[in-house]
């Protein structure tokens, strides 16, 4: 069980850190390249204190991605908030599997939260790119085991600060 006590200051910091990176990567043309962290610290902060948080936090989060990428709102937020359901719905599962499942699901529900992002915004006339999108799933997948301990690690920290 993971300490609730010091959750807002460090899920504040960590969204934040988070919004700042992907706004400086989604101007740059690594865009493709660059992890979906905002979407890993929702999948972090969903399994770490699903009492606290849960869809609509997701769709908060959603609207945060949507205006630094500057695309219509909401299109992220359906995603966001399927892939907080799912996650909601298997969360003890989840939290049993060894890391390189949890890899292996973070990658599938990415996948299908940028997939409903690209339907929705398909949907109100703007061009897809193809599936260049999935590149920045799997190098989030990648990136999943090291950000969770990272997280970890920065929520005892800060923890210990308060």
């Amino acid at each position: 069980m993971r300490d609730e006590s010091n959750i807002w200051l460090s899920l504040c910091t960590s969204l934040v850190f988070a919004a700042l990176l992907f706004q400086s990567v989604s101007s740059m043309d690594v865009r493709f390249f660059a992890p979906r962290l905002l979407e890993l610290c929702v999948c972090y902060w969903i399994l770490s204190s699903p009492a606290t948080l849960g869809i609509f936090f997701a769709f908060a989060v959603g609207v945060l991605v949507n205006l630094i990428e500057g695309s219509y709102i909401g299109s992220a937020s359906i995603g966001l908030s399927v892939v907080a359901y799912m996650l909601l719905s298997a969360i003890y599962t989840i939290r049993q599997l060894d890391w390189i499942s949890q890899t292996a699901i973070i990658f599938l529900l990415l996948g299908i939260s940028l997939a409903l992002q690209r339907i929705g915004l398909a949907a109100v006339g703007v061009s897809s790119d193809g599936l260049s999108y999935l590149i920045s799933v799997l190098v989030s997948a990648a990136l999943w085991r090291p950000f969770n301990v990272a997280m970890d690690g920065a929520r005892q920290w800060l923890g210990r600060l308060r």
